[in-house]
């Protein structure tokens, strides 16, 4: 996993790639010009706005580009590029990111985990996966107007049901939610064993639309199928701990070190 200064690295790394020329081949297509910098469509793909995304995903993309470049022009004005502690601060992230690489590259493939490994440690670590608090399952929908909100929101709240495509719908997703985390008006309308959705409401700048699935009680366990990919990294993590280790003592037999007395 690339820590969040590497990545942040990296985008300014990225950013900095795009020619400030425009090619002159026809194959290549300008999506964004800010000054002599081009976002191309070759390189798009670096950013999140290549064709495999939807026109809304793109179009942010886009417009963070633009926001980044701007920003970095004014930076460059005012001598941020020749700053020595960001160029020290830009070495150690480069080194940091190569030395990430290098350790996944060469211990990824001895790192086996079954889905028993993932069995077994839920089973021994069982009251490591019991609910802190009251918990709901919902599916969220963002939707386009709070007109379709309140009618998608009757409709789920009906016995009927209700027959999604029918309404403009952006973007679904699920998610776990702890009681006392949303706004006291939304939590308690979601912990009401009598609803089973809720909207619109307005989450992140977007209307939502909030259909309950199951509801937890605190002291609950959380069955293996819901912590599956939290069990799998936590022993990820720790076979791959083991396994740098064993890399390192590799390495430490091929050279001479020296520790300065003052500091063992």
């Amino acid at each position: 996993m690339i820590h969040a200064p590497i990545y942040l690295f990296l985008s300014f790394f990225l950013l900095l790639s795009c020619s400030g020329e425009e090619k002159n081949s026809k194959n290549i297509k300008v999506l964004a010009r800010v000054g002599e910098r081009t976002l191309t469509e070759e390189n798009a793909v670096l950013f999140g706005a290549d064709r495999g995304v939807s026109g809304d995903e793109r179009e942010l993309s886009i417009e963070n580009w633009i926001s980044q470049s701007l920003l970095l022009s004014e930076a460059k004005k005012e001598g941020f590029e020749s700053d020595l502690t960001l160029i020290k601060k830009r070495d150690t992230y480069y080194e940091q990111l190569i030395v990430s690489s290098f350790v996944e590259n060469h211990i990824s493939s001895r790192i086996k985990i079954s889905k028993e490994d993932v069995r077994r440690y839920y089973k021994e670590n069982k009251g490591s996966f019991i609910r802190s608090l009251d918990e709901v399952q919902i599916e969220q929908y963002i939707m386009k107007s709070e007109k379709e909100a309140r009618k998608l929101t009757s409709s789920f709240e009906s016995k009927r049901g209700a027959n999604i495509d029918s309404y403009s719908i952006l973007s679904v997703n699920q998610k776990t939610i702890k009681r006392g985390v949303l706004l006291e008006n939304i939590d308690t309308e979601l912990f009401n064993i009598r609803k089973r959705a809720v909207g619109p409401v307005f989450l992140g700048g977007n209307i939502c639309v909030l259909k309950v699935l199951n509801r937890y009680k605190k002291g609950s366990y959380r069955g293996l199928d819901e912590v599956y990919d939290e069990v799998y990294q936590r022993l990820y993590k720790t076979k791959t701990t083991i396994e740098r280790g064993l890399l390192l003592d590799s390495l430490k037999k091929t050279v001479n070190i020296f520790i300065n007395p003052e500091y063992q």
